[in-house]
This record gives structure tokens, C-alpha cells and sequence, in this order.
């Protein structure tokens, strides 16, 4: 087993676990972006959200949820950046899907818009919409 994620899942891999669960496991990233920095994780191997079976979707939000609920009464942050990188194009360094939860403890987050890379043109929103609905 070379997945990293699949490792720690294991046991084979020490982590600084804060949730385990059946089909999940939350524990602290390594390299921390925030105190606590933890990451959300199924304990199937999927590379990517496409890649997670359906019934395995809820439990792993369930549990992003409870790491929250956790970290929001542990260390009472302002508010929360959540989200994975999906795919190498998006900085995903670890092939198994993970959540990040993020704790922030001061105003004026930039939020996940700021990821954006130039954004889009706002006159393109209908035909957009249109696009993803007839998909």
C-alpha cells in the first residue's frame, strides 16, 4: 500500500488522530495553515470526489460537520475555510481525497474566491447555466 491516507487509515502511519469513525477519519495535517489544521478523510481510497462511491458522501460531510462542531467548542474560531484540492491542477499533493477544515480567528478572510484564476465574464452566465443544465 503506497496511498500515504491509505496508510494512516491502516495504522501503518502514526497521526495525531481526532475522529475515527467506519468509513472516516479526521486527523491533524502535518503542515499545518491553521491551529488546529485538520483533514478529513474517506478511509476508502478515491483520488478525487468523482472517485468516492455515492454512499460514502455523506458519511465523509457528516464527519467534516462533526470535526467542525469539534474545533468551533474546543477553540471557538470566527468562522471556517473548508474545502480539497481536486487533481494535481489544483495543488492536490495526496491522491486520497481530503477535506480540509480550517479555523480562522480574524476578520476580513479573503474566502475561496480569491483561489480564482482571473474569474469569469459575467455575461457568460446564462449560457454557462445552460451548459451545465442540459449535461
Amino acid at each position: 500500500m503506497t496511498c500515504l491516507f491509505c496508510r494512516i487509515a491502516a495504522g501503518e502511519v502514526a497521526a495525531h488522530l481526532v475522529h475515527e469513525g467506519p468509513a472516516t477519519l479526521a486527523f491533524l495535517d502535518t503542515f499545518p495553515a491553521a491551529r488546529p489544521h485538520v483533514l478529513v478523510v474517506p478511509r476508502a481510497h478515491a483520488p478525487t470526489l468523482l472517485d468516492l462511491e455515492d454512499g460514502a458522501v455523506g458519511e465523509l460531510f457528516r464527519t467534516v460537520k462533526l470535526v467542525q462542531q469539534k474545533v468551533a467548542t474546543a477553540f471557538r474560531p470566527l468562522g471556517f475555510n473548508v474545502g480539497w484540492n481536486h487533481g494535481q491542477a489544483a495543488g492536490q499533493h495526496v491522491h486520497h481525497l481530503h477535506v480540509h477544515v480550517l479555523p480562522r480567528y480574524a476578520d476580513g478572510g479573503r474566502g475561496i474566491q480569491a483561489l480564482g484564476a482571473g474569474g469569469a465574464d459575467r455575461g457568460e452566465l446564462a449560457s454557462l447555466a445552460a451548459t451545465l443544465r442540459a449535461t
